[in-house]
């Protein structure tokens, strides 16, 4: 990992006006990610993990605080000066289907970055479209075949699929996964966890993870913070928190983390304990 963060945020507030008050969604977060770490962000629904990482990606713009991307403040800067962020930083939701155009072709979908002007032109992107669309159907475990096909003729697990070689197509230096396997099955879902690991492993991505569920957090990640009511309440090594929780919360998520058998990239199965 290198030395300067590749995000840094002080003092994140963001807060939704209500009918009868508001809403503290995150209340007075400071959180340093490295390039290259797999950062798990944890916390029950409603925690402020999403709208944390919503605002780190300039999806959602914080009521107060500040957020640098690679030495450069974000906050504040117009959509058109967003490009350096934009290019860089991909983002996977929990629901596929609801981020998949259903009116175009997989192949379409899965290419969209690439015409991007911020995409466009920067080193290290593939120019050969269609080449770069067969190379990333291959990676994520889908067919030339496939991207003649629209969205509906997926399946969940697929659909996740679709998206995540959408994220990847345009080779970012940053994978964010918003909740992105929880709305599958348990087999599926450790199909699409082992993938993220692999290609994470292979590309040296910084990932960051939100999930609600540890266990999950405890095979893909380095590093872990925990969210409650908008804040982190702990944060360490996977290790040291699994091993040595501070807070009583911490201890809850885990006692309530179900067993995830996972396939270790190197061909090692690991089972949460």
């Amino acid at each position: 990992m290198s030395e300067q963060p590749i995000f840094l945020a002080q003092d994140l507030v963001k807060i939704y006006p209500r009918s009868n008050g508001q809403v503290n969604a995150v209340a007075g977060v400071n959180l340093e990610i490295h390039a290259g770490e797999r950062l798990g962000i944890v916390g029950e629904s409603g925690s402020g993990k999403s709208t944390l990482v919503r605002m780190l990606c300039a999806l959602s713009r914080p009521t107060s605080g500040q957020i640098w991307f690679a030495g450069q403040k974000i906050t504040g800067l117009k959509e058109k000066q967003l490009g350096n962020l934009r290019s860089r930083v991909q983002i996977v939701f929990q629901d596929p289907l609801s981020s998949l155009d259903p009116r175009m072709r997989v192949g379409k979908i899965i290419t969209e970055p690439l015409r991007s002007p911020w995409v466009r032109g920067r080193e290290g992107v593939p120019t050969d479209t269609s080449a770069r669309l067969e190379e990333v159907l291959t990676e994520v475990g889908l067919n030339s075949e496939d991207a003649l096909k629209y969205p509906h003729q997926f399946s969940g697990g697929q659909r996740q699929r679709i998206a995540l070689a959408r994220a990847l197509v345009a080779c970012p230096e940053v994978l964010i996964a918003d909740e992105a396997v929880s709305a599958l099955d348990v087999s599926v879902r450790a199909q699409v966890l082992n993938l993220i690991m692999q290609i994470a492993q292979r590309d040296n991505l910084t990932l960051l993870f939100v999930s609600h569920d540890l266990a999950v957090v405890r095979h893909l990640c380095q590093r872990v913070v925990v969210m409650r009511a908008g804040k982190i309440v702990e944060a360490g090594s996977v290790e040291r928190v699994f091993s040595d929780p501070q807070q009583d919360y911490t201890r809850e998520l885990i006692a309530a983390a179900p067993r995830l058998p996972l396939k270790h990239p190197l061909g090692l199965s690991l089972i949460h304990l």
